[in-house]
């Protein structure tokens, strides 16, 4: 191994499938220099062209996928300096009616999966390396018909938590990375989970809207997100949580509304069919805005 080689990093990304926001992560890292293995359960899926990225088969799903794919890199290159897990589920449905075999599928993909990428690279992770759990501004702030996908993101993010205190006697770091509407592939082809004769039946226009939210007109491109994205997360000292891309700052602020407040603002837009309003999503941001301003106020004049 040449002295520069030794210095390169090496960086496993998980769901590398094409167009998809893995995808763009690894061709990011990759021209940054960096050594890069991309992954996707299908490796036909991945349309990835570059001297410094090195495709693989992996199924988060799998202990022994994982395994086999963390023993290839470790074969390669004796370490891995940045995992970023980003496979991932989406799932659309009403929350009592989702299938609790398809919840758990989303939480084996979502949350357990990036736990047995995890744990299977740490012990190789030398000081100053960092995981990147991709959660989503779901996890700040659910919405309606996503609750399991919502759900399975506030735990990652949760999980990630526990573990950037925990690693970081290692000088391991663990990074939040929360996209917000992002052009990528994870809506294309997700099932709606509504039954036959459901009580909801009435909102499936609703339903189908919110399975295409994060390809709303404005979304960001998945490579300029990863322009913005990879430089932070190659910092020997990355923040915490990084959040970027339409909506991603307006779901974080809705995190600290009131909740009458967050479900007016988030949740009507997306509940039409049952409630026959049709609120103007910007008035509604306008309305949450000023109510928001009214409490700073409030606060300030309370507090001297």
């Amino acid at each position: 191994m040449s002295q520069e080689e030794a210095k390169q990093k090496v960086v496993l990304v998980t769901g590398c499938s094409a167009g998809g926001i893995g995808h763009h992560l690894a061709l990011e890292f990759a021209a940054h220099g960096c050594r890069v293995y991309a992954t996707a359960r299908n490796r036909q899926r991945l349309e990835l062209s570059s001297a410094n990225i090195t495709p693989l088969e992996l199924d988060v799903t799998s202990q022994e996928s994982v395994q086999q794919a963390v023993d290839t890199i470790l074969k390669d290159c004796g370490r891995i300096n940045v995992v970023v897990n980003n496979a991932g589920q989406l799932c659309i449905g009403p929350a009592t009616e989702v299938s609790i075999a398809e919840a758990q599928s989303v939480f084996d993909t979502n949350v357990l999966g990036a736990m047995r990428v995890s744990q299977t690279a740490v012990p190789h992770m030398a000081p100053h390396s960092t995981i990147v759990n991709v959660g989503s501004v779901s996890g700040y702030t659910a919405s309606p018909w996503a609750g399991y996908y919502a759900a399975s993101k506030a735990a990652l993010h949760k999980l990630s938590d526990a573990m950037r205190m925990e690693l970081s006697p290692f000088d391991i770091n663990v990074v939040v990375l929360a996209p917000g509407a992002i052009k990528s592939n994870l809506a294309k082809n997700t099932n709606i989970h509504l039954r036959e004769g459901s009580v909801f039946s009435r909102a499936r226009s609703d339903i189908e809207r919110r399975a295409r939210h994060s390809q709303c007109e404005g979304a960001t491109p998945a490579d300029r997100f990863a322009r913005e994205v990879v430089p932070l997360l190659l910092r020997n000292r990355p923040p915490a949580y990084i959040s970027r891309g339409h909506l991603a700052v307006r779901m974080f602020l809705a995190y600290y509304f009131p909740a009458w407040l967050g479900d007016y603002v988030v949740g009507r837009p997306f509940m039409r069919g049952l409630t026959g309003a049709r609120p103007s999503s910007r008035l509604s941001w306008l309305v949450a805005a000023g109510v928001l301003l009214a409490f700073a106020m409030a606060a300030v004049k309370y507090s001297n």
